[in-house]
């Protein structure tokens, strides 16, 4: 059967509108980062830094997964307007449940591990990403392909946030304003984006029996999300707990350029998920075989660029002597471009949209394993190097499991 050969306007739209939020995530922070370099030094910075990868894992927990599992039930049933509403206030009742227990968890941590109880309030104010996240409901714009709300709302509330970076952070001792700052943010955003969603929905009870087998189903996603970070948010924290603050700083910096890199591909899949999720297997498997040289081309420039001009750019943006010092991480990390993108093809747009959730379980559990098991090792011999590599053998291994899976499955189906 033969694939369409244009996708609908609606998916080259929400494309579009995606792009845009992912070239502000990735514009916005080459203006705060270096601002926030200098006015906090690398010390302070790596503070906030950790705080923020920590914070990731409690994303992780409210999330639970329905970023794919409810944003392809959305899809679903978006035309039946009283199945969709009864829907939507299912989620956001497992979400309330999920959110009073992170903020328990985060606090029970916080307070009996000392390094983290050193910078207690830095954690706990950090907290209030995880509550505009919650408030927001990405999966549902995204299910009913509406990205042009998440764009606007987002974008908005990035730029506010930017502003008052600049507005208030004078000095270093003001480090504890920068996750207020950002938490406030998200927390405005998330009000916004969840009044604006109740016009799509009717006020309904949330079905009980639902809330179980919803989350029976997105069980799978959320530790398969969970591991994810354990090999992406967790570097830098891994860093700053066996070789300080400082280098945990000086990663960021670089990390943070690379994931803002990365992220171009997020939109491109995430426009796609919903469309892909309703087409028949074969349009599904040709589909993927013809974007494949793209994102292949695409992640070899932009290793060259950088591994070219990766001083250059550093100095650009930075102007730090002691961040170009260390530029061979960022040259090492480049490879992260390559290899994730095209795991990210597989693993957050095809698996979901075949409802492999175990497959794709199997391989971020494994993925995270290995970067806790690889990182703490190579932490401890090269410090910053060894995490750095960490990073980038782990997404290696990720794709090649991704690859072995496709392939396994595509075999038995022919």
């Amino acid at each position: 059967m033969r694939i369409e050969k244009k996708i609908d306007k609606r998916v080259l739209s929400n494309y579009i509108y995606l792009m845009l939020l992912q070239g502000a995530n990735f514009l916005l922070p080459l203006i705060t980062l270096p601002y926030l370099i200098k006015v906090l030094g690398l010390e302070k910075f790596g503070v906030v830094m950790m705080a923020a990868s920590f914070i990731t894992f409690f994303n992780i927990l409210v999330d639970f997964g329905f970023n794919i599992s409810a944003t392809r039930e959305v899809s679903l049933i978006r035309e039946d307007k009283e199945q969709l509403s009864k829907f939507f206030w299912t989620v956001f009742l497992i979400k309330f449940l999920l959110l009073v227990f992170a903020f328990f968890l985060l606090t029970l941590l916080v307070y009996a591990i000392p390094k983290l109880r050193e910078e207690a309030y830095v954690y706990i104010f950090s907290f209030g990403v995880v509550i505009g996240q919650a408030l927001f409901p990405a999966w549902f714009f995204q299910g009913i392909e509406q990205m042009r709300m998440i764009t606007i709302i987002n974008v908005t509330a990035k730029l506010i946030f930017t502003v008052l970076i600049f507005l208030l952070i004078k000095k270093a001792d003001q480090y504890i304003y920068i996750p207020v700052l950002s938490s406030l943010g998200f927390i405005i955003a998330g009000i916004i984006g969840f009044v604006i969603s109740l016009k799509y929905v009717f006020a309904r009870k949330p079905n009980m029996r639902q809330s179980i087998n919803l989350a029976k189903d997105s069980a799978f996603l959320f530790v398969s999300n969970f591991s994810t970070n354990l090999y992406t948010s967790a570097n830098t924290f891994i860093l700053g707990i066996f070789a300080g603050d400082y280098l945990a700083g000086i990663y960021s910096s670089m990390e943070k350029l690379v994931i803002a890199i990365k992220s171009m591909y997020i939109p491109f899949y995430q426009a796609l998920f919903p469309w892909l999720s309703r087409k028949k297997y074969k349009e599904q498997i040709a589909f993927i075989h013809k974007i494949k040289p793209f994102i292949t081309l695409t992640g070899l420039g932009i290793v060259l660029f950088i591994l070219l001009f990766a001083d250059s750019i550093l100095n650009f943006i930075y102007h730090k002597p002691e961040i170009n010092e260390y530029s061979n991480v960022f040259r090492i990390l480049s490879f992260i471009a390559l290899f994730s993108g095209l795991g990210m093809m597989y693993i957050s747009l095809l698996f979901p949209a075949l409802k492999l959730y175990k497959e794709r379980m199997k391989i971020m559990i494994s993925g995270g394993i290995f970067n806790i098991i690889m990182a703490i090792i190579l932490v401890r011999f090269f410090t910053i190097y060894g995490v750095a590599v960490s990073a980038v053998i782990t997404e290696l291994f990720l794709l090649l499991m991704a690859v072995s899976i496709f392939k396994r499955k595509i075999n038995k189906t022919e």
